[in-house]
């Protein structure tokens, strides 16, 4: 498809030219039949098109170029540090003013050290050690709870999925998802849609990325997991099948 065509089908444009054509069929209704109701509401449903559908949007070779920036570095740093390939994303509280992801140092994770928001590097003490970080789909997320009406920090199950609605219906980056907590492990499957091939090229570039941090759509399904129930959240598995993205996670 060519750019000019690939423009005019966005909505911001594609509105416009449904709104002219009920307007003309409108007149045409008005002018040369007796269907006066129908030509009020073919006029009604022109003005809308042209006026209300008229905020710019944004490609998605665009979006998919948004969400691939800062990644590689990441993976690049978490590999060259050689931690843990499993992080633990850990809600907004005490010393925290907002979300974390925590990457230990070693797989063996016995306790969570004391994280703070200047912190990046963690050295604790006693095995306490690693690598603390703002998760990738944090800006996604707040996007997300700008259009709620309640805040979701330890609200429990039916936040999170208001939440995760919104992030799927609200602004698109999946087609459905599955939030539920089952025999003491959260579970949350993702059915991506458009963006399943920018899932793929990531998985296949930054193959521990998805355990560790997530990519910034599944970052903020977990991070929208960890605060709505409050507590930190462990991945502990993690399944790419066809475009379902699952992972399970135990609390902390």
């Amino acid at each position: 498809m060519s750019p000019s065509i690939s423009k005019i089908l966005r909505p911001e444009y594609s509105s416009k030219i449904v709104g002219v054509i009920f307007i003309i069929l409108s007149s045409y209704l008005f002018l040369f039949t007796r269907y006066t109701n129908a030509s009020i509401g073919a006029l009604f449903i022109g003005l809308l098109s042209i006026f209300i559908i008229h905020l710019p949007t944004v490609e998605k070779d665009t979006a998919v170029a948004g969400l691939k920036s800062g990644y590689p570095t990441i993976h690049h740093l978490l590999e060259d540090l050689e931690v843990s390939k499993y992080g633990v994303f850990i809600p907004t509280k005490k010393n925290l003013t907002e979300p974390r992801v925590y990457i230990p140092a070693g797989d063996t994770l016995t306790d969570l050290p004391d994280l703070y928001d200047e912190m990046c590097i963690v050295s604790g003490g006693r095995g306490k050690t690693g690598i603390s970080l703002v998760p990738p789909g944090k800006p996604l997320l707040d996007e997300a709870k700008d259009e709620m009406e309640y805040e979701i920090e330890g609200e429990g199950i039916t936040a999170g999925r208001e939440s995760m609605a919104h992030l799927t219906q609200g602004m698109g980056l999946a087609k459905s998802f599955s939030f539920r907590e089952e025999k003491g492990k959260v579970k949350i499957r993702i059915t991506l849609g458009s963006y399943d091939d920018f899932c793929e090229e990531m998985k296949e570039e930054t193959q521990d990325l998805c355990t560790r941090t997530g990519c910034p759509i599944c970052g903020a399904f977990l991070t929208a997991a960890s605060e709505c129930l409050g507590c930190p959240l462990k991945i502990v598995d993690f399944e790419k099948e066809d475009k379902h993205v699952k992972y399970t996670l135990k609390r902390l």
